[in-house]
């Protein structure tokens, strides 16, 4: 029970962030907000009338307002907020698109989520109708907007039925269609929307594109099809059973047997026996009770744990596609800690191979087992089965919270006495880096592991501090690039597993490729800029970012051009890529490129977007550029002011690192100092001193 005199802590804080002007920090120092009451509801409503009678200026207030929509975990609350917070949230809707202004961070289409949330006539109507107009129609929101229309939903018949006359366009049609085959797969009683003239129509558009990067359309019409009426959902099938994308076909096997078709439960029945397929073609069967025909070779061990790593490879957030090859390169049970039970892991070796002629075959190792996972950056393809082991293995007892590893850089003479534990050999040049607190559960002898970076019989690596069991590691039996932390995992994980003996490590270790000719390489990223020109819409979006293919060999293909004259070719490049790399990433990419090729003008206009958007670009090496630009062009005073500004806010920051960090921003401090040096060789030390700008961070 609350007084009606005494203001509660949601209250306060809302007063007080729209007052200051900084809600969301209010409430993130609230902590966790949960509505659960009639009077939490009222909090929130009164605030957004403070809003509504003008007492603070839309935007960041009311998209923090609106959020705690999402927070509501009781049933009093729920009911005033959909009574009364739902009409008042649409006002502002209606405010924000008549205006065109105050939708910071897309408050907009978040209030058409929470409308569909709360299953008011009001909400879907407004979806409906906003659907239509259409709004922002290339917004991902829309899927989860209208994703909300389950089969439980109050307001589902009502939406589906309204798109029946006039379907959406862009994004929100597909949208539409996934959320209707969702509602109706899981056994809502809707007639699709798309159960139409025109909406048979788009989907035999979707499936007869077969342009690359667009099956997801495709794979969307497909699973309509046991929703939509014949004759045409027959000539729709054969047609999707032909389409080369082989998610598709799986999808209309699917979609064949669910309507009786024997051919479809053939189709997934031979999928099954593809490792990279089988697991949805199994799951499928099984949906459609029919596990009788998934083969009993789909069902051995090892392929299972093939099909299994398959389709987590494929998984937008790993590979994004299934590995062209697969083999398991070591299969044993193991008495995995804590549990210590005896349990079949394998370790699989995955190949895909690079299509665009500019990179090498990404070759890795994962495990199926405990859990399946991939560390792709540990290169366990180089390391023998044991090591690979022993890294799943530790790494999953820190996520457990059984091991904690800390960086001891900071403290290491808190730590250096752990170097006693050394007994065979001088050590030369010792430095702590890490220690490996383990748990009691995990039954180890030592508590406390430690490892230090040293030099032994002049060979450079780590030293494993583990008492009786301290062990030395050459940095020449382990990948280029191997991190301090892979080698104290190895130790610890294997001695947790149990294996003892040392392998020879050098013999899984992979020579570098050589270096690809540079006509090669620029031959092979025009072929791939002419293959993402090709491409429409989502896909071409997709083709042209600066995460794919064309971001990734970018600057390998701009260092080929510059020593082969290729200047005004890589200018007409970086100006195709500026649309479609309009963020600080792609600033810093293009301005360099620009930059090393001598189109200075280009570069500034690149840096300036950096220097203006960027919070942190005093870390960046192109203020040093930048700083070159101006130079060159009798602007001395505003370089200097650039470099010493970079150097004193570094100087600053670098003060509050720990442990590797420290290095870090020494790499960033001295980089400006060197541009500082070129520029201005006989006033750097004066301005140094006059700023109060040291030699080193780490002085």
């Amino acid at each position: 029970m609350r007084f009606p005199f005494v203001k509660s802590r949601l209250r306060r804080a809302i007063e007080r962030g729209l007052v200051q002007g900084n809600l969301r920090q209010e409430l993130t120092e609230l902590g966790d907000v949960t509505l659960t009451t009639r009077a939490d509801a009222e909090d929130l409503l009164w605030g957004l009338k403070q809003i509504e009678r003008a007492a603070v200026k839309h935007g960041e207030a009311l998209y923090q307002l609106v959020r705690l929509f999402q927070d509501v975990g009781g049933k009093a609350a729920f009911d005033l907020l959909r009574e009364r917070g739902i009409p008042c949230l649409l006002g502002f809707f209606d405010e924000i698109v008549e205006n065109e202004r105050g939708d910071e961070g897309g408050v907009s289409l978040l209030i058409l989520k929470i409308a569909a949330q709360f299953g008011t006539f009001q909400g879907a109507l407004k979806i409906v109708e906003e659907a239509h107009r259409p709004f922002k129609p290339d917004a991902y929101m829309w899927s989860v907007i209208l994703g909300i229309f389950k089969s439980d939903h109050p307001e589902s018949e009502f939406l589906y039925r309204s798109f029946r006359d006039r379907l959406p366009t862009d994004f929100i049609g597909v949208s539409l269609l996934d959320a209707a085959n969702a509602c109706l797969i899981e056994g809502g009683e809707i007639s699709h929307p798309f159960d139409t003239q025109e909406g048979k129509r788009r989907l035999r558009e979707w499936l007869a594109d077969d342009a690359e990067g667009e099956s997801s359309y495709a794979h969307s019409a497909t699973a309509s099809l046991p929703f939509i009426g014949n004759p045409e959902r027959d000539e729709l099938l054969e047609l999707a059973m032909e389409h080369p994308d082989a998610g598709v076909r799986i999808e209309a096997a699917w979609a064949a047997g669910k309507v009786g078709h024997a051919e479809g439960l053939a189709r997934l029945t031979e999928f099954c026996g593809e490792v990279n397929h089988a697991q949805i073609a199994a799951r499928y069967l099984s949906d459609l009770n029919r596990e009788e025909l998934i083969p009993a070779s789909a069902k051995e061990a090892g392929f299972v744990a093939l099909a299994e790593f398959s389709q987590w490879l494929a998984h937008p957030c790993e590979l994004g596609r299934a590995p062209d090859e697969l083999e398991i390169v070591d299969h044993r049970i193991l008495e995995w800690p804590p549990e210590r039970e005896s349990k079949p892991f394998w370790l699989i070796k995955y190949r895909s191979k690079d299509v665009t002629g500019l990179g090498e075959d990404d070759v890795d190792c994962g495990l199926v087992g405990s859990m399946t996972f991939c560390l792709f950056s540990y290169k366990l393809a180089q390391r023998p089965p044991e090591d690979c082991y022993a890294i799943h293995c530790c790494w999953e007892m820190e996520h457990a919270k059984l091991i904690q590893e800390s960086d001891v850089q900071d403290d290491a003479g808190d730590y250096e006495s752990m170097l006693k534990q050394w007994g065979r050999g001088a050590l030369g040049n010792a430095r702590m880096l890490l220690v490996a607190e383990l748990a009691p559960e995990l039954r180890q002898p030592q508590r406390l592991v430690g490892l230090a970076s040293a030099r032994l019989d002049g060979t450079e690596g780590w030293v494993v501090l583990d008492g009786e069991r301290s062990e030395w590691y050459s940095r020449a039996e382990m990948p280029v690039d191997t991190h301090d932390s892979i080698v104290l995992k190895i130790h610890v994980g294997r001695h947790l597993l149990g294996f003892h003996e040392k392998p020879d490590r050098t013999k899984y270790l992979v020579s570098s490729a050589p270096e690809k000719p540079l006509e090669a390489i620029v031959a092979s990223y025009e072929k791939l800029l002419s293959e993402a020109g090709n491409q429409k819409g989502k896909a071409k979006s997709e083709a042209f970012g600066s995460s794919g293919p064309v971001g990734k060999y970018f600057e390998p293909y701009a260092a080929a051009l510059h020593p082969i004259g290729g200047e005004e070719k890589l200018s007409a490049t970086i100006h195709l890529l500026a649309p479609h790399w309009d963020h600080n990433s792609g600033y810093g990419k293009l301005g360099r490129a620009a930059f090393n090729c001598g189109d200075h003008v280009l570069a500034e206009e690149f840096f300036l977007k950096l220097y203006q958007n960027y919070g942190d670009c005093h870390r960046s090496e192109e203020m040093g550029f930048l700083a070159e630009i101006w130079c060159a062009r009798g602007e001395h005073e505003n370089a200097r002011k650039l470099l010493v500004d970079c150097l004193s806010k570094l100087l600053a920051e670098s003060k509050t690192a720990t442990g590797s960090d420290k290095q870090l921003f020494e790499k960033w401090f001295q980089n400006q100092r060197r541009a500082l040096l070129k520029l201005f060789p006989s006033e750097t030390s004066a301005l140094c001193m006059a700023h109060g700008i040291p030699d080193s961070t780490l002085i």
